[in-house]
């Protein structure tokens, strides 16, 4: 079964996590919203990274859609969220670093989106910001439709913790 993604913010994140995931058979990208750029820009910001360097795919544009290795994504514009018609996502990433509250985020679920993975920290109830090694046993797929990758200083920080804690143990700490 084929994953369809959206993505909702084409800047360093949303482009890194297509580039990332790109070539995966198991994922097709179909959608991606960014107000802030026409297609040939984001084209070309996908296209040349000034820390990753050149990406080696075929990237062109075909009007209201970029065109990488011959695939099709659909490219929309709209700044509020529920403009953008998401109905053919199953996962969609959030990361315009904008929305990062369950019911700012609603709007994907009611367009049929079934997961949304947003790339900041989502710090409210009803969403599980995951760190891998550390939180991730919490995810409970049925309880958990909208999840965060947590934040970078969370990332770095928490498995370090985690094995200082339980190896000898933390009374207090600070960063």
């Amino acid at each position: 079964m084929t994953i369809r993604i959206g993505i909702n913010g084409f800047g360093r994140m949303g482009r890194l996590t297509l580039r990332a995931a790109w070539g995966d058979p198991d994922l097709r990208f179909v959608r991606i919203n960014d107000p802030a750029g026409d297609p040939a820009t984001l084209a070309h910001l996908l296209m040349f990274d000034s820390i990753h360097g050149r990406w080696d795919r075929e990237v062109a544009t075909d009007g209201d859609a970029l065109m990488i290795d011959g695939q099709r994504i659909a490219i929309t514009r709209n700044k509020d969220l529920a403009a953008t018609d998401w109905s053919d996502c199953d996962v969609a990433i959030e990361a315009s670093g904008k929305f990062r509250k369950p019911d700012v985020l609603q709007p994907y679920l009611d367009h049929g989106v079934k997961r949304v993975v947003v790339t900041a920290p989502v710090k409210s109830a009803g969403a599980l910001d995951v760190v891998v090694g550390v939180t991730h046993g919490r995810f409970v797929p049925a309880l958990h439709r909208i999840v965060s990758a947590a934040s970078c200083t969370t990332n770095c920080l928490a498995p370090v913790v985690k094995v200082i804690h339980e190896g000898i143990g933390i009374r207090h700490g600070q960063i």
